[in-house]
């Protein structure tokens, strides 16, 4: 029985749980009614699968019994419930006993391989007493201040403190000159996954000096495994995501395959000819800041010659600006996308084609990465999700030159030529620019949602 379940029959409430998705479902429900402080709310679980003939047979009168049933003593309590908060010991024992306990009873689900509870199916540090205590000495911060989590659906929040954020730092393997980064991350909101069935990521990069001090990977191999801050952070953003975030595989967590990038962390290189990241999103050129993606992220590996025919060796080495515009023209989600450099390839770029800012750069980028108007009317987020209702506001419109697009609703886009020019993205700073890889000319791309919001590490310090 799950640690939720047995708060709630300590309170004489029965627990009764059929099955996995009964299991799941309860779990999530009683977690943010326990959150609300009202426990004693009655329920009625429905699987995906319920028809409109199922419906009135086997669910309503679930439905009416559980609304005209009369209140028991439990449920006409006042006030706000608080629960307990199972600080302190959780057991004592061997390392491979006191891995099991916090790998827990294997999830069985009907479609996918058993999933661990509290790990991400790997061996984990146990967090002891004094591990905790020595991680949280990474930061000034009380280990009883909250941290309210963004939320993992949509307009929900959930909430846990600094010492949580420091269990589950060492039970990933991090050192205490690391936890300002995974406060920043919790701030974030952790590597949650995603609760519809596409298979989205979350992203990390940080920008100043911190990634230096701790000795983070901004060079070769800078997505791959081996450094331990990169790995390490990785892993505490996944541990995070799975007991303080609430994701759970096959409950609320529905990707199709997962994704590459659950808390795949980096560092800005700092031989970049432009400004760093973080003084483009507004923090000081010393301040260290970590930038967040979460929804959907892609990223490329490398390669500038599949993206369209070079017509000299000069180009099939170095790529070039063009090269790059039919790249970011692969993309079909339209909401940002992400552009990142060698260093050698960003200082070639600052000096062939004159871009001297991120900002030169996102901006040709923008008025060249376009799609033809009757390309963007069959476009997914046209279409499908509703963004092209007409007599809609249009945000693209307006931003170019007049001869490209004019306008500000979704009747000017419609009322365009087919062969017009229509930008990919709602505006040139949709378009982040990372520098950050090995030596050597090359450039890779990806798709986002959306321009990273930018958190500042050295506040957790």
């Amino acid at each position: 029985m799950s640690r939720v379940a047995a708060q709630v029959e300590k309170m004489g409430i029965p627990v009764v749980l059929e099955s996995f998705e009964d299991k799941g479902i309860w779990q999530i429900a009683h977690e943010n009614f326990l959150r609300e402080g009202v426990p004693a709310v009655r329920e009625v679980y429905t699987p995906q699968d319920t028809t409109l003939t199922s419906l009135p047979k086997q669910f309503i009168p679930r439905f009416i019994d559980q609304l005209t049933r009369p209140l028991t003593d439990d449920e006409k309590k006042s006030g706000f419930h608080v629960y307990d908060k199972y600080e302190g010991v959780l057991m004592t024992g061997t390392y491979d006993e006191i891995h099991a306990a916090l790998q827990g009873e294997l999830i069985a689900h009907p479609s996918i391989g058993p999933i661990a509870e509290m790990t991400d199916g790997l061996p984990v540090i146990p967090p002891t007493e004094e591990r905790v205590a020595a991680m949280l000495k990474g930061t000034s911060h009380d280990p009883e201040e909250i941290l309210e989590f963004p939320g993992f659906m949509v307009g929900s929040k959930r909430l846990a403190n600094v010492k949580k954020a420091a269990i589950n730092a060492v039970m990933a393997g991090c050192t205490p000159e690391m936890m300002p980064a995974v406060l920043a991350i919790a701030e974030a909101g952790a590597a949650v996954g995603y609760p519809g069935d596409s298979s989205f990521g979350h992203l990390y990069c940080v920008s100043g000096p911190y990634g230096k001090e701790i000795g983070m990977n901004s060079g070769f191999c800078y997505l791959a495994p081996g450094n331990p801050a990169n790995i390490t952070l990785q892993r505490a953003a996944m541990l995070m995501g799975i007991n303080l975030g609430g994701a759970q595989m096959g409950i609320n967590v529905l990707e199709r395959t997962g994704s590459l990038h659950w808390g795949t962390i980096f560092a800005e290189d700092e031989m970049t000819p432009w400004e760093g990241l973080n003084e483009h999103f507004g923090f000081d050129p010393d301040e260290s800041v970590l930038l967040s993606w979460g929804g959907k992220v892609q990223l490329v590996p490398f390669q500038n010659i599949e993206v369209k025919s070079v017509e000299n060796l000069r180009d099939n080495m170095l790529g070039s600006p063009e090269l790059a515009v039919a790249a970011l023209k692969t993309l079909t989600n339209v909401n940002g996308a992400i552009l990142a450099f060698t260093p050698d390839a960003a200082n070639g770029w600052a000096e062939e084609y004159g871009f001297r800012s991120m900002k030169d750069l996102q901006e040709y980028m923008y008025k060249n990465a376009t799609w033809k108007r009757s390309v963007w009317g069959k476009n997914y987020w046209l279409q499908t999700l509703g963004r092209g209702r007409k007599g809609g506001a249009y945000p693209r419109a307006g931003r170019l030159e007049a001869d490209i697009v004019q306008g500000d609703t979704m009747d000017d886009l419609y009322a365009l030529p087919d062969d017009a020019d229509v930008p990919l993205f709602d505006g040139p700073e949709h378009i982040t620019i990372i520098v950050a890889g090995g030596t050597g000319d090359a450039w890779t791309w990806g798709g986002a949602f959306g321009r990273p919001i930018a958190y500042s590490i050295d506040k957790w310090r």
